[in-house]
This record gives C-alpha cells, structure tokens and sequence, in this order.
C-alpha cells in the first residue's frame, strides 16, 4: 500500500511540473534579425625598419546600426544553441588623384584596396524561468567568436608599393540576456555580450624593395583579457 502511495505521489508531481513549464521556450528552432551595435579597439605593434623603434597602432571601429542574423535550436535540457553571422564582407575600395593640365592628366597617387572579412558566434544559451510559464524569460549565454580580416592594398603607381595585413583571431563572450515573448511565434531578445578575452595573430607585408626581406613582413600575437570590446544587441525571433 505504502509503495502504491508513493508512486501515485511521484506521478502527481511529475504531473504538476509537466504542467508548470514555460510553453514559451516550447519550439525547436527560431530565426533571429539583429542589430548589433559595437565599440572595439585593437593595438598592434610593429617596426617599420629593423632598427627603427617599435610603433604601436590602434584600430577602432564603432557600428550603430548593423544588421546580423542568427539561427537558434533547443538542446535536450531546454536550453538552446545559436549561431550568428556577425560579420561577411568582400569589397573594393578605389583612389585614384590625378594633376589636371592643360592637354591631359597624370595619376600620381592611388590604389584599390581589397577587403575581406568575416566574423561568426557561437553560443550555448542557459535558460532561466523554464518551470514558470511567462512571458519574460531571462538566460546567459556562454559564447566564443572567431574572425578573420584581410585588407590588401594595390597601388596605381610604380612609385608606391603593394601592401596587405591580416588579422585571425577568437574572442569570448558572456551574454546576460532578456526575451519577452509577444506571441506564440513573435518574440524580442535584447542581450549585452561582455568580452571575457580576445586572442589574434596579426601579419603585415610591405613590397617595398628598399626593405630587407626580414622587414617586409611583419608578425603580431596578442591576448588580452576584457579587452575593449563593446557591444549590445536588440533582435526579434521567428518560431519555425
């Protein structure tokens, strides 16, 4: 009798937390359109000349208003994974001057620069509020960002010369997070990425003949905790 009791008991509290989880978070997979606004700096270091001191230059890049998308699927224990494409970019920049005479024109400067870059995140998101069924759902996300830059320079002139650098690298990420579900297949995700580190290898190569071989090339790696890097990110999230 006692044994029967307890089973019975069991099932009324298997029953009861059935009962109690958040339909919200009850879907496979979702489609997410961000804008993801960002601040990061990066310092590298570098010699123009064997013998000439070391130089160090920062880059910084600032983005109001930059679209990205991101696919997101549940796990087994209710939370989910994403992955986003934050960055695909291959374009040409060109820049020519010419002097203006009387009969013709002579380009004296110039070039086209070429950029390639892409940027992806992954993140495993944890998941709070999963027992209560509510509308606002809060979670963290464990995440990590590898990235790759290549900007190559091709002058007009013999005079100048062909340039070219190129950044890989990975950063990592911890994303405190808030969802508000709109309806049953709308809802709002706003959530703050903290940068916990950010590692890269950096090379640069200058075709300047009057350089040595060994100066021609230059190479950089650096790892950096919480680093400058700044961003948020406001989304809305389509159930399929």
């Amino acid at each position: 009798m006692k044994k029967k009791l307890l089973i019975l008991i069991l099932l009324i509290i298997a029953a009861k937390i059935g009962w109690t989880q958040n339909t919200n978070l009850d879907y496979k997979s979702a489609l997410k359109i961000y804008n993801l606004t960002s601040f990061d700096e990066q310092t590298i270091s570098r010699r123009l000349t064997a013998s000439s001191p070391l130089y160090q230059y920062t880059y910084t890049t600032l983005q109001i208003l930059h679209p990205t998308i991101a696919f997101q699927w549940r796990s087994k224990k209710n939370n989910f994974h994403e992955i986003e494409l934050t960055s695909f970019m291959l374009g040409k920049i060109g820049k020519t001057t010419d002097t203006i005479t009387t009969n013709s024109a002579q380009t004296i400067s110039g070039g086209d620069l070429t950029i390639t870059a892409i940027s992806l995140r992954y993140e495993y998101i944890l998941n709070f509020n999963k027992s209560k069924d509510c509308k606002l759902v809060t979670s963290i996300g464990f995440g990590i960002n590898p990235y790759y830059r290549q900007n190559t320079n091709s002058p007009k002139i013999s005079s100048s010369f062909h340039t070219s650098d190129f950044n890989i690298g990975m950063r990592a990420f911890i994303t405190p997070r808030i969802s508000y579900f709109l309806t049953s297949k709308l809802f709002l995700d706003l959530n703050i990425p903290l940068c916990i580190f950010d590692s890269f290898y950096y090379t640069g190569k200058d075709d300047n003949p009057a350089l040595s071989l060994l100066e021609r090339t230059t190479n950089t790696y650096k790892f950096s905790l919480f680093s400058k890097v700044f961003s948020g990110r406001i989304g809305i999230g389509i159930k399929l």
